[in-house]
């Protein structure tokens, strides 16, 4: 199905009384919204039309959480606001639209929101993304990497040369650990080329470049142009085919830096995702640096968890080790004014995997992925659930939470 592309938009200043922002509910309401998504720190709004209820939900700290809901009945007057807020086409109703509004909440303070409509049984469903920059900071020590897993994120930065891949579902934060990654490296004697879509995040000094495959201009294309720049580090905010993955490790090998992501589980399964898109095994163990599986844990409120009791058979069910069981302090979220059900803010809970002779010899004699993850293993190099447990017995996420990101 077709996508409908659409102009970028400003929003005026919400706290403005200027009458052509509060002449109607449905403007009232729209703005009010936006209003309440910021206090509650959302990344998502979600306005789901059905056939006797219009549900609104904003997914705070990685879940969804309904919030209040005008009757099923301004479903359409609602999504029409926002698509005129976005310059989308509000005759369109049976195709999907893209749309974007800059969210000018005061001089100093802006958000971008991304506005996606999908044609429904009900009317259209609308999601908006909310991206507020001044509230990301690119500051390595506060990501959750271990002090091992940093210093190896380092080394794998300051390479001259090599592939650094970040992995994880969407929403895991791989963008931000990218951009601290960019950030460390963003130096007057480097020249630093991204491509990315869209650009999340604006930093000084770095060429950013936004991927339009509707003008012809893509990941893999974007990447050839870098390369006659003079480029010391290049940036690709995905490889999604065997193009751009061809031309990434092209220059990896070949005296750059290249970064990006993949939407694989593990470490061991970006091996393979790689692989299946065709790419020999010779490249992959010649030029991969580093490849770091992440998700993003909801972080317990330092101002209300509370300590439970769980017996060390438990314990030793859940994944932890026979060593020290006895010890392990588990906190569960209450809930508090501070906190949102026991929680407060997110970190991350990261798998990081350099590249090690074993681990080329595995690649070379064309080792599954199971067979990556048992060498990644007696490497000593702790997996995402390792990783998660870790957090758990540091007090910083619960139990549950671990659990909810991570298998055993």
């Amino acid at each position: 199905m077709n996508r409908v592309n659409t102009s970028y938009a400003e929003t005026r200043d919400l706290g403005s009384s200027t009458s052509q922002l509060h002449d109607a509910p449905v403007v009232r309401f729209v703005n009010q919204l936006l209003l309440d998504a910021v206090k509650k720190g959302a990344s998502d709004i979600h306005l789901e039309p059905y056939e006797h209820q219009f549900r609104i939900r904003f997914r705070v700290d990685g879940l969804l959480r309904e919030t209040e809901s005008p009757a099923s009945k301004f479903s359409g007057r609602i999504a029409s606001r926002i698509k005129i807020m976005a310059h989308m086409d509000i005759s369109e109703k049976r195709l999907p639209q893209d749309g974007q509004i800059k969210l000018q909440l005061s001089d100093s303070h802006t958000i971008e929101l991304r506005i996606s409509t999908l044609p429904t049984r009900w009317g259209e469903k609308v999601v908006i993304r909310m991206f507020d920059a001044s509230r990301v900071r690119l500051d390595i020590h506060e990501l959750g990497f271990s002090k091992n897993q940093k210093n190896l994120y380092l080394q794998g930065l300051h390479r001259s040369q090599g592939l650094v891949l970040v992995t994880g579902p969407t929403g895991s934060g791989k963008t931000v650990t990218l951009y601290t990654g960019l950030n460390l490296l963003n130096t007057l004697e480097r020249n630093i080329s991204t491509a990315e879509e869209p650009i999340e995040i604006n930093l000084e000094g770095i060429n950013q470049v936004a991927v339009n495959p509707k003008i012809g201009l893509s990941f893999a294309g974007a990447l050839r142009a870098f390369l006659r720049q003079d480029p010391d580090v290049l940036m690709v905010g995905e490889i999604r085919d065997a193009e751009t993955a061809e031309i990434a490790i092209q220059a990896a090998q070949t005296g750059h830096l290249v970064l990006s992501t993949l939407h694989t589980n593990s470490a061991a399964e970006t091996v393979s995702r790689l692989r299946q898109m065709g790419i020999p095994n010779f490249n992959l163990a010649t030029s991969i640096n580093l490849i770091i599986a992440q998700r993003l844990s909801r972080r317990l409120c330092p101002h209300c968890k509370q300590e439970g009791e769980l017996p060390a058979s438990v314990l030793k069910e859940q994944g932890f080790r026979s060593v020290g069981i006895n010890a392990i302090r588990i906190f569960k979220p209450l809930g508090c004014a501070w906190c949102q059900n026991g929680y407060q803010g997110r970190l991350g809970i990261y798998e990081v995997v350099p590249m090690t002779q074993r681990l080329t010899d595995c690649i070379l004699t064309n080792g599954n992925a199971s067979e990556l993850a048992r060498e990644i293993q007696r490497a000593g190099f702790p997996n995402l659930r390792e990783a998660a447990l870790n957090k758990v017995k540091e007090g910083v996420i619960s139990l549950e939470e671990a659990n909810r990101l991570t298998s055993f």
